[in-house]
């Protein structure tokens, strides 16, 4: 999951920010989580771990360059992207902080998104990938092996009658071997979670859930079963948790 960090002492600009934000990696399917804060300071002092960090410069207590100097300390690897309404800062925030970017106030959504789009292709963990072997697709194509994302997989089904996986994506799906437990295992870091005996569904394309049907984005209609509705419902609630 990537861990993205917003610090801006302007609360009107902060709040903008991280609405632009939601909607942009809800757009891309992928697992986030997103904190902010008002104050440098306040960010240092409580964050673990960070991807991305969106920085305003222009701050009273502890401006963004100097911000984003004690992050690349602590987290070498931490792509920065600073927003600021003065543009003379730009060439400061390349040349000594080595941002990966920077947008000038007021932010405009498609130039964000322009921006964070750049910036997950130089991410290569932010969408994972997982290889499957002896493959056939809807078609009747077989694959020796195949590399899907992991988001884009819609659920994955057990077949009894084959004894094979059913690999569900929006316009195809697959079938392959594999031991159904060490699926649900494997995938549970990614939010993927069982929702009935051999069904195991990527809450990120589920549209909403009404009773116990689960509609997902595609149009497709999954069954919860009554003795997992609560268990499933509690799951579902912490990734929204996760990403609001």
């Amino acid at each position: 999951m990537l861990e993205i960090a917003v610090c801006d002492d302007d609360i009107a600009d902060l709040e903008c920010a991280v609405n632009m934000l939601h909607k942009i990696f809800t757009s891309q399917k992928i697992a986030y989580h997103i904190e902010k804060f008002m104050s440098a300071n306040q960010m240092l002092e409580n964050i673990s771990r960070i991807d991305i960090g969106i920085l305003d410069i222009s701050m009273e207590e502890l401006n963004g360059i100097k911000l984003g100097r004690k992050l690349k300390e602590k987290f070498p690897d931490v792509k920065l992207v600073y927003i600021t309404s003065y543009e003379e800062y730009c060439m400061q925030v390349i040349n000594e902080v080595h941002a990966f970017s920077f947008l000038c106030k007021p932010l405009e959504y498609d130039k964000l998104e322009l921006q964070i789009l750049e910036l997950l292709n130089q991410l290569p963990d932010a969408i994972v990938e997982k290889n499957f072997y002896k493959v056939t697709d809807s078609n009747g194509k077989g694959y020796l092996s195949i590399k899907l994302k992991l988001r884009d997989i819609l659920y994955f089904e057990y077949i009894k009658r084959s004894r094979k996986v059913l690999i569900a994506l929006s316009d195809i799906t697959y079938e392959y071997d594999c031991i159904f437990e060490k699926l649900v295992e494997e995938l549970q870091p990614y939010d993927f979670v069982v929702n009935c005996r051999g069904n195991l569904v990527n809450l990120r394309h589920i549209e909403k859930i009404k009773g116990f049907i689960i509609y997902m984005d595609n149009g497709k209609e999954l069954q919860i079963a009554q003795r997992r509705s609560n268990d499933f419902r509690e799951e579902v609630n912490k990734f929204l948790q996760r990403n609001s």
